[in-house]
């Protein structure tokens, strides 16, 4: 029988993982910005969201949510994931708190 709670558990941390290989694959295209395999990154991305909802926003690679791919990619399949001007701004503090730390 399947166990349809650890799948969903599973699905939901490949998905978190999806999104740390599009943030590499982005860092890894020629020109920096975009590629095939930044292209088959978000089709997974596209095809696992609906299943299991939409990764939290602090699981992500931050710099997909401060250029706003990851509330476009969102947008484009029809679910919200908006994140708030303030709540990227206080993550980013937290993060240089930490480095300088």
């Amino acid at each position: 029988m399947i166990d349809s709670e650890k799948l969903v558990e599973v699905a939901r941390a490949e998905l978190a993982f999806l999104w740390r290989d599009l943030e590499a694959a982005i860092r890894a295209a020629v020109d920096g910005v975009w590629s095939a395999r930044c292209e088959a990154v978000v089709e997974r991305i596209k095809m696992l969201t609906p299943v299991v909802g939409p990764t939290p926003w602090r699981q992500v690679p931050l710099i997909l949510v401060e250029t706003r791919l990851y509330q476009e990619i969102h947008a484009a399949i029809g679910i919200e994931a908006e994140v708030k001007a303030w709540q990227i701004a206080e993550e980013q503090a937290l993060m240089e708190a930490m480095r300088g730390a």
